[in-house]
């Protein structure tokens, strides 16, 4: 029978947040999992662009951080010593703890090992009305979104069109009215 950590990862440990040294992430989780810890670093999926390739990356949706599950009546105190760990984030003497529940949630979004983001609510060449800002209440169409829920849009404005950058709350989707 295989151990209840190995059906449910989050099951009958308290999970602590440790910072690693940069980069170290993956080092780190494997030198914890020698030492017989339960880890956990979610991996997002990200498009880096080098000598004019875009290619995806898997990386830490948490950069410098991973997740440690340990035995409520088990010792972490070696986990400050591990190689790629840097500290335990703790208050005061204390490791801070997580919860199940939050541990659960984030592999809830997993899908092949890798947290799947939020569909977009906008897409490229959907039409939209700025929301705020000098242009407020104009119509633009959207020919950019980013990462980091930025927005480009192309805007006519005095029989010209207007690159305008902009986030994703300052617009809304036009109504069937308009």
């Amino acid at each position: 029978m295989e151990p209840d950590h190995e059906r449910n990862p989050a099951a009958g440990f308290q999970w602590l947040a440790l910072a690693t040294h940069a980069h170290r992430e993956r080092a780190a989780e494997e030198n914890l999992r020698r030492q017989g810890y339960a880890t956990y670093c979610p991996m997002i999926q990200k498009s880096v662009r080098h000598a004019r390739k875009t290619q995806l990356v898997l990386r830490p949706l948490f950069p410098g951080y991973l997740f440690a599950g340990v035995a409520p009546d088990a010792s972490w105190k070696s986990m400050h010593s591990t190689i790629g760990v840097r500290r335990v984030i703790s208050n005061g003497e204390h490791p801070c703890i997580l919860g199940n529940d939050f541990i659960a949630a984030l592999r809830a979004r997993e899908l092949g090992g890798v947290i799947v983001k939020p569909v977009q609510p906008y897409q490229i060449g959907q039409q939209v009305r700025l929301t705020s800002g000098a242009f407020d209440g104009l119509v633009a169409t959207i020919i950019e979104v980013d990462e980091e829920k930025r927005l480009v849009l192309l805007l006519e404005l005095l029989n010209q069109s207007v690159r305008v950058h902009t986030g994703i709350n300052a617009v809304r989707e036009l109504s069937a009215n308009g």
